[in-house]
């Protein structure tokens, strides 16, 4: 019933794709290539038997091919396209080679590939056409026959992944390293929750007998979150200004589900705050300079497994007024950008 419903998606989807834009009253010049058959009836070229297709138009080449990659995606329908579209810390992973999809080079290109267009892996630009006007169209396809092997291989590739990731030996399951692996885990299985529903598309038999086989996207963020609760992390700021810069540390790590401990734990964030007193040419104000040097340190290895600085100054009519306000945009900075940095080192 699902294959039926999708099916049905798509042809509606593929007759609304096709249809063609007012191009204005200019004359087609005699000696421009003729209207190809696909662009106003994709399946006439491109059948639906062995094809995915969708046409798309614009004003030139590129927005014409990304109108039809677009087009593509909206093929798949409602329930596809929301997860079709791999995620920027997928892509990356398969970048670094934290993920090994496979061992050819073109798939690998072709994830990547999907994610800069924004569009569904294995889906391609088959033929365009200018109407001599001012509008060009563009034609996407997805060969079914490839794509089912395709994302066949990718989702066995990334459950072999997720396994890997996911065999940690009990004494180091609560550590920063087991966190990152399992965020990672979470993040492959997301992947192949988007695979599964296109390759339900281009093959519903082949996803009905790998959809059962998926880890679960929602027991990954669990075990994350299991995982961080039992991590307590040591906050310890030298010269802090009313434990102001210390809170802010505090926040951001326990934001992201850790524990805040006061001191004996495996990890801990040192930091040091410094401000000093700047002067600017002819200008009356007192300046503050702050910088903030923090690192978070694994005890066990005795290694500084996060450094990070910050540095700026404000200024104020007084000098104690100025140390102020640069001791609160440390604080805002903290919590934004080492926010962002803390998340980004926590996924790798």
């Amino acid at each position: 019933m699902h294959a039926i419903i999708a099916l049905v998606l798509a042809l509606a989807a593929l007759t609304g794709c096709a249809s063609s834009p007012a191009t204005g009253t200019g004359k087609i010049d005699k000696n421009d290539p003729p209207k190809p058959v696909w662009v106003d009836n994709p399946r006439e070229v491109y059948s639906d038997a062995r094809y995915v297709a969708a046409v798309g138009y614009g004003p030139d080449r590129e927005s014409a091919e990304k109108s039809a990659l677009g087009a593509l995606v909206a093929v798949f329908g409602q329930n596809v396209s929301g997860e079709t579209v791999v995620t920027s810390q997928y892509t990356e992973a398969v970048r670094e080679g934290r993920v090994l999809v496979t061992e050819d080079s073109a798939v690998q290109q072709a994830v990547t590939s999907s994610w800069e267009q924004d569009t569904i892996v294995g889906a391609e630009i088959k033929d365009t056409w200018f109407d001599g006007n001012r509008t060009t169209y563009a034609v996407a396809v997805m060969d079914k026959s490839r794509a089912m092997v395709l994302y066949a291989e990718l989702i066995e590739a990334n459950e072999s992944s997720i396994q890997s990731l996911t065999a940690i030996p009990a004494a180091e399951r609560n550590t920063l390293d087991a966190y990152a692996r399992f965020d990672l885990a979470a993040t492959i299985a997301e992947a192949n929750a988007g695979f599964v529903n296109v390759l339900s598309v281009v093959s519903p038999g082949a996803a009905a007998a790998r959809r059962s086989g998926l880890t679960m996207v929602e027991d990954m963020r669990l075990e994350c979150r299991k995982i961080a609760e039992k991590i307590p992390i040591t906050v310890q700021v030298e010269n802090d200004r009313e434990d102001r810069i210390r809170s802010a540390f505090s926040s951001v790590i326990s934001g992201a589900g850790f524990k805040i401990a006061e001191s004996g734990s495996r990890y801990t964030l040192q930091a040091v705050l410094r401000l000093s007193e700047t002067e600017l040419p002819k200008n009356p104000n007192k300046f503050a300079r702050y910088q903030v040097e923090s690192r978070l340190t694994d005890a066990q290895n005795a290694t500084s497994v996060l450094p990070w600085t910050i540095s700026g100054r404000e200024g104020h009519a007084t000098l104690p007024e100025a140390e102020h306000r640069a001791v609160r945009a440390a604080e805002k900075k903290i919590q934004t950008e080492f926010g962002a940095v803390f998340s980004d080192f926590l996924s790798r």
